[in-house]
């Protein structure tokens, strides 16, 4: 456990200096965050959830993920990157670092950006209509048993 605090910590200082690194370099080139606007926001949102999704949930990935998630070692740093693998909010952070710095940095970043963005866009339409699609069937699953019940009521009280 206490190796896990460690790495933790260590991932946590990675993290911190690449964020520096990375405000450093746009600063340089004068490439400012504030200059992004509210189209750049959304697309890098929706890149960051596709590219977080990708990686924490989605089968294209397994064979990247298994060998982490799955692995009996109780090393600190596999346990820490079994955690961030597993977790969407983890992840999250680590992938807007790195899809808003390849964003800024270079323009097949905005290309990688906009495919991600529209693949995010897709998956929550697929994501709601599956979910809208379950609803419906439990309403109608429940409309069913509400009316076989009514049924059984009238019977009972017809004798």
């Amino acid at each position: 456990m206490k190796t896990e605090y460690f790495w933790n910590f260590i991932y946590t200082i990675i993290f911190l200096i690449l964020t520096a690194f990375m405000g450093f370099y746009l600063w340089n080139n004068h490439l400012y965050i504030n200059t992004l606007n509210v189209f750049d926001f959304v697309i890098l949102s929706l890149a960051s959830y596709r590219l977080t999704r990708l990686l924490i949930y989605d089968k294209v990935l397994n064979f990247f993920r298994d060998k982490i998630v799955n692995s009996t070692s109780n090393s600190g740093w596999i346990q820490s990157s079994r955690y961030f693998l597993t977790c969407p909010w983890c992840a999250g952070v680590w992938m807007s670092l790195f899809i808003t710095s390849i964003y800024l940095y270079h323009d097949l970043g905005k290309f990688l950006a906009y495919i991600l963005a529209i693949s995010g866009v897709a998956s929550f339409i697929h994501i709601t209509i599956t979910l809208l699609g379950w609803i419906a069937e439990e309403r109608k699953h429940t409309l069913k048993t509400l009316k076989k019940e009514e049924k059984l009521k009238r019977l009972k009280s017809s004798c």
